[in-house]
């Protein structure tokens, strides 16, 4: 009797860690511990966020491998991406990173698309990517793109619907929508 609640808590451990990661939002500013360096200086560094694993790439990384956080190091990131297991991170303390990730978005281009699209604004964008390996897809409008998330059907490359704009997330000029009426 014991052996198999023993068993049945450690899979619901297990589902619990394997989902873990959707309980992160796009854009979330989140507090991580550098738990691994796999390789220095070639792939990137593995994140402890809550019991979930994330992933700052090489290139989001200071060019020298010296001034990589160290393993046990505390520090916040953004939440670029999600997938099951695994959370994408962008460092938010500028001493552990390579430069701005702006997206290709100068200063004026971001003070005049948050201008044109502030919170709450709805619009329309047509899908310009789809990802099925994780579930995302890329949307594009007038001066602007969003990557979004979908736990269903993805939409088709090519079609046009309506987007709310959700948030701004100025550290990384990205502009977070979710389709209108959600």
């Amino acid at each position: 009797m014991f052996d198999q609640s023993a068993q049945r808590l450690c899979q619901s451990d297990e589902v619990a860690a394997a989902e873990g990661w959707r309980r992160f939002e796009l854009g979330a500013t989140v507090t991580g511990t550098v738990s691994l360096i796999p390789r220095p200086g070639a792939i990137g560094i593995l994140v402890d966020v809550d019991g979930v694993q994330g992933f700052v790439d090489v290139l989001s990384l200071p060019r020298q491998v010296e001034s990589w956080p160290a393993v046990g190091t505390t520090t916040t990131f953004e939440v670029l991406t999600r997938r099951p297991g695994q959370i994408r991170l962008w460092p938010l303390d500028p001493a552990f990173r390579d430069g701005s990730f702006d997206n290709g978005v100068s200063a004026e281009e971001w003070l005049a698309r948050k201008a044109r699209y502030p919170v709450g604004t709805l619009l329309t964008a047509v899908v310009s990517d789809a990802y099925v390996s994780d579930g995302s897809y890329t949307v594009r409008y007038v001066g602007g793109w969003s990557r979004l998330e979908e736990d269903g059907e993805l939409p088709e490359v090519g079609s046009t619907a309506g987007y709310e704009v959700v948030r701004h997330l100025d550290t990384t000029r990205r502009t977070l929508l979710r389709p209108a009426g959600t």
